[in-house]
């Protein structure tokens, strides 16, 4: 569903509505993996709190979700933040549910 009523606080429109949530997650780039934690997610999207190099254009974040569930995405850094470092992603492929062993 396109929320196009959704306004950030910048006045600027999104696509999908970003809800307030703070999650463990995890991104691996270029053969390394940095731990992050979210601000916001949407079904298109997250902001991560992080300090990822520039260089890092594309990531597989892994999202750990409440009743132990993992969202696995691979995304695109679409803007960041420095300070306190950040980078908003747009999800791409959602890639396989990690779930845990009941």
């Amino acid at each position: 569903m396109i929320d196009w009523q959704d306004n950030d606080a910048h006045g600027q429109r999104r696509r999908f509505a970003r809800r307030p949530v703070q999650l463990q997650a995890k991104l691996q780039f270029d053969a390394q993996e940095l731990s992050a934690v979210t601000e916001n997610i949407s079904p298109g999207g997250a902001f991560l709190r992080v300090a990822l190099p520039a260089t890092a254009q594309e990531v597989v974040a892994t999202i750990g979700l409440p009743h132990g569930k993992d969202l696995r995405v691979r995304a695109r850094v679409r803007w960041r933040r420095p300070n306190p470092p950040g980078v908003g992603i747009e999800f791409e492929t959602f890639l396989q549910d990690l779930s845990v062993p009941a």
